[in-house]
C-alpha cells in the first residue's frame, strides 16, 4: 500500500499546486453542466466554461509569460510554460479546440522561494483578465493572494510537504 501510495504521489507531483482557470463570463452559464459531468479517473472538463468565449491568445500567452517562460515544445493547438528548473517546478497548460480555449491550468510549486511572486502576478493577471480560479475541489478561489494562501494551506500538497508520513498515513 505504502509504495502504491508512494507512486501516486510521484506521478501527480504532489508539491505541485493545481487551479483551473475559466472566464467569468460564462460561468453562470455554463456551472450546472460542469458539476453533473460523471466521476472520471481524471478531472472534470472545464471546456464548456470557454465554449463561448472570445480571448485574445498574445495577450493570455504574454500574460502568463510574465509569470513563466513559455516552453520550446509547444503545438499549434497547445501552448505550455515551463520553469527553469533552478527556480521551481511550475508549468501551465493552455489547450486549444479550433482556434478556442478547452483547457487552461497552472501547477505551481509550493517548494519554490519565487512562490508569493508567482501567486501575485497570477492574481494581477486573472484580475485584468476577468478569469476565475478554481482549485481540484471544483472550489473557486477568489483571485486575492490572501485567499490562494488560505486555499493552499487547506491543500493535499501542504500537508504532504509538511507532514509526508501523516499525510501518508492518513491516506489508509
Amino acid at each position: 500500500m505504502f509504495n502504491i501510495a508512494l507512486e501516486i504521489i510521484y506521478q501527480m507531483a504532489i508539491w505541485q499546486y493545481t487551479l483551473l482557470i475559466i472566464p467569468k463570463a460564462n460561468f453562470e452559464r455554463a456551472y450546472s453542466a460542469f458539476v453533473n459531468q460523471p466521476v472520471t479517473q481524471y478531472r472534470k472538463n472545464i471546456s464548456d466554461f470557454w465554449e463561448e468565449t472570445i480571448v485574445d491568445s498574445e495577450n493570455i500567452e504574454n500574460g502568463i509569460s510574465e509569470l513563466i517562460p513559455k516552453a520550446d515544445f509547444c503545438f499549434s493547438d497547445t501552448l505550455y510554460f515551463k520553469s527553469p528548473r533552478d527556480i521551481g517546478d511550475n508549468d501551465c497548460s493552455i489547450y486549444f479546440k479550433k482556434g478556442k480555449i478547452v483547457d487552461f491550468n497552472i501547477r505551481i510549486d509550493l517548494r519554490t522561494d519565487d512562490l508569493i511572486r508567482l501567486l501575485k502576478g497570477l492574481v494581477i493577471f486573472c484580475n485584468k483578465n476577468s478569469l476565475l480560479l478554481m482549485n481540484l475541489h471544483y472550489e473557486i478561489v477568489e483571485s486575492e493572494i490572501n485567499k490562494l494562501l488560505e486555499d493552499i494551506k487547506k491543500s493535499n500538497n501542504l500537508k504532504f510537504l509538511t507532514d509526508p508520513i501523516k499525510f501518508l498515513e492518513d491516506l489508509k
